[in-house]
């Protein structure tokens, strides 16, 4: 019988694992030249962080970060002021997370 509860215990925590959404967050300011923190959580690694244009979120990034294998990355953001862009983050099973737009400010 204790194997059972093991079992039954190992698979619930398995399955609150697999429940967590991939979720990125909107960072709060992005300023030309200036470093900007993007986090993230849920999904599972590795990820790949793309900047895409705000007006065309569906369209091919204007950035790629690249490969992550943590929830968070600093990016030197090197796209001009007034520009809009949002962040767009895709896991190993394919979850695919988008933030709110954001202008790019001076």
């Amino acid at each position: 019988m204790k194997s059972f509860t093991y079992l039954a215990v190992a698979f619930l925590s398995a399955g609150s694992a697999l429940a967590q959404p991939l979720i990125i967050n909107t960072p709060v300011s992005v300023v030309s030249g200036k470093p900007t923190v993007i986090t993230w959580s849920g999904g599972f690694p590795p990820y790949v962080l793309v900047i895409v244009p705000g007006n065309n979120p569906a369209g091919p990034p204007i950035v790629s970060l690249g490969e992550q294998t943590v929830t968070s990355a600093i990016w030197i953001t090197d796209v001009a002021a007034g520009n809009v862009i949002d962040f767009k983050i895709r896991d190993s099973t394919g979850a695919v997370a988008q933030s709110a737009p954001v202008v790019v400010q001076a």
